[in-house]
């Protein structure tokens, strides 16, 4: 009997270290935040190269058209990679004026998936523990707040995402986001609504030296209106992260 008691006092007290050594909810999220803007920094002053690919989809969800861009981005900049396959070499132009605003495009995706955005606008809260690409993860889930600011018709979209976060318990790095609308929201009082909304996210550990970086990622959405409606989806990939100068005429 005394040994079972004894038993039963151990387990408590470890249960109780391993509950003190944990950090809380709050903590994870401020940890997320500042590791999340430090990746953006990051980025900035990175070389890396970036594949778009936009394809206007059927009702089926099949592509009926698809546009790809394959660029460099560099500081301050955006250079786009045109291949010449009979001569084996691969020469360097800047983005038109419509490349870059697609390329702009999916920047505004990720910065709505930044966590200073996130935080403010969702209920976030910790569903467990588990492992991603075999490393230890939070699972964080987030739905939406009836007070989330809204002063737009993006605003009212981005607000009803919910989802879930696989962030690494190592440095709270974000691996892996998946997120839908929970519901369809009208956009143009009763002629258009935004029907669908899928957004994944992935991210990988480019080196050593440069941690976790955005790998890849997807949007896909469909607004109806009156008249039909818009089905498209996006994909982004980013890899190559070095640091220097492209050298142009070669291969990154």
């Amino acid at each position: 009997m005394r040994k079972r008691q004894w038993l039963l006092l151990c387990s408590m007290f470890l249960m109780a270290v391993r509950a003190f050594g944990e950090p809380g909810l709050e903590e994870i999220l401020r940890e997320v935040v500042a590791r999340d803007e430090e990746e953006k920094e990051l980025l900035l002053r990175l070389e890396y190269c970036q594949e778009i690919r936009t394809e206007q989809l059927d009702s089926m969800g099949n592509a009926k058209k698809t546009d790809e861009i394959r660029m460099v981005v560099k500081p301050g900049e955006g250079l786009l990679l045109v291949p010449n396959s009979s001569a084996g070499t691969v020469s360097v132009q800047k983005l038109s004026s419509q490349q870059l605003r697609e390329a702009r495009a999916a920047q505004q995706v990720s910065d709505v998936l930044a966590m200073r955005n996130l935080v403010p606008r969702y209920a976030i809260h910790l569903e467990g523990e588990g492992v991603w690409n075999g490393q230890r993860v939070y699972l964080l889930g987030f739905e939406p707040r009836p007070d989330a600011p809204c002063r737009s018709r993006a605003d009212r979209v981005i607000n009803a995402l919910k989802g879930k976060l696989w962030v690494r318990k190592k440095d709270c790095s974000i691996l892996h986001i998946e997120a839908n609308l929970s519901h369809p929201v009208p956009i143009a009082w009763i002629f258009a609504s935004v029907d669908q909304l899928d957004i994944y996210y992935d991210a990988a550990n480019a080196s050593r030296e440069l941690g976790v970086l955005p790998a890849s990622g997807w949007v896909e959405y469909r607004v109806g209106t009156w008249f039909g409606s818009n089905h498209a989806r996006q994909q982004v990939a980013m890899r190559n992260y070095r640091r220097g100068d492209l050298t142009a005429g070669s291969e990154p």
